[in-house]
C-alpha cells in the first residue's frame, strides 16, 4: 500500500508530490540495499563494515544509532536532516527525541524488537503542524548491526523527510510500523558425516539428546549494562 501525504489538486502539485515520494523512497532503499549487500551467510554486518562512501546518496538522512538500555538507542552519528528536525547537533541524543511523547511510548518496543530480536524497523511518520510549521512527511528505516555475541547493539538508519521543515524542533508521530525478523545466519561448516558416507563407513546415529538445534542469534543484555542476575551468599 502507497500512503499519500500531499495535498494539492494541480498538475504541479501532483507532480512534486511524486517526485517527492520518489526521492524518498529511493534514499530508503540506498541504504538498505547497502545494508543488505554487507550480510554474510545472513549474519548481522559488523559497524566497522560501514563506509559513508557506499551512502553517498542518503548521507543526510543516514544515522548510527546504540543501544544503551532497553528500549532506548543513543544517536552516534546523525546526518543533517536529523540535525536541522531537532534544531540543533543530534550526535549524543536519545532518538527518541525526534519523536513526541506518544510515540516515544511505542517506539521502545518496536527498539527492543529491533536490536534483540532482530528485526528491521519501518516507520512511515508525520510532525505536527502549527505556526511556522507547515507539512512534513517521512520515513524511518532501522536495520542491526552485529554487536557482541551476534546480536544488535548498534543499528544503521535512515530519515527521509518530504516537506519543509520550518520551525525547529519539530516531533513526528508513528503513522504506521513494520517489523520484520531476520532469520539466524546460516550454517556453513562441513558435515563429517557426510565425509564418512562418501568413504563408504555410516557413522553411528546421535542420541536424541545431542541432537544439535538449529542456531538462532544469541541474546544476552548490553555490554554496558550491569547483568540482570547476580548471586548472593546470605551467610555473609
Amino acid at each position: 500500500m502507497v500512503l499519500t501525504f500531499f495535498g494539492g489538486k494541480g498538475p504541479g502539485d501532483a507532480e512534486a508530490r511524486a517526485r517527492r515520494e520518489t526521492e524518498m523512497r529511493a534514499m530508503i532503499e540506498e541504504v538498505r540495499s547497502y545494508w543488505e549487500g554487507l550480510r554474510e551467510n545472513g549474519a548481522l554486518p559488523p559497524r566497522g563494515a560501514i563506509d559513508p562512501r557506499g551512502l553517498r546518496g542518503a548521507l543526510q538522512g543516514a544515522f548510527l544509532a546504540e543501544r544503551i538500555a532497553p528500549g532506548i538507542a543513543r544517536l552516534r552519528i546523525a546526518g543533517m536532516s536529523l540535525c536541522d528536525i531537532l534544531g540543533m547537533d543530534g550526535r549524543g541524543m536519545p532518538l527518541s527525541a525526534l519523536f513526541d511523547p506518544m510515540a516515544r511510548a511505542r517506539l521502545t518496543g518496536l527498539l527492543d524488537a529491533c536490536f534483540l530480536r532482530p528485526a528491521i524497523l519501518d516507520l512511515t511518520l508525520a510532525a505536527e503542524t502549527g505556526l511556522g510549521r507547515p507539512s512534513l512527511f517521512g520515513r524511518m528505516i532501522l536495520m542491526p548491526l552485529a554487536g557482541d555475541g551476534g546480536r544488535g547493539e548498534m543499528a544503521l538508519g535512515c530519515l527521509a523527510l518530504s516537506g519543509q521543515i520550518g520551525r525547529a524542533p519539530r516531533r513526528l508521530s508513528i503513522v504506521a510500523a513494520s517489523c520484520s525478523a531476520l532469520t539466524p545466519p546460516r550454517l556453513t561448516r562441513a558435515d563429517p558425516a557426510q565425509d564418512l558416507i562418501r568413504a563408504g563407513t555410516q557413522p553411528a546415529p546421535l542420541a536424541p539428546a545431542f541432537a544439535e538445534p538449529a542456531a538462532p542469534y544469541r541474546v544476552k543484555p548490553c555490554a554496558k549494562a550491569r547483568s540482570y542476575l547476580r548471586l548472593v551468599d546470605l551467610e555473609e
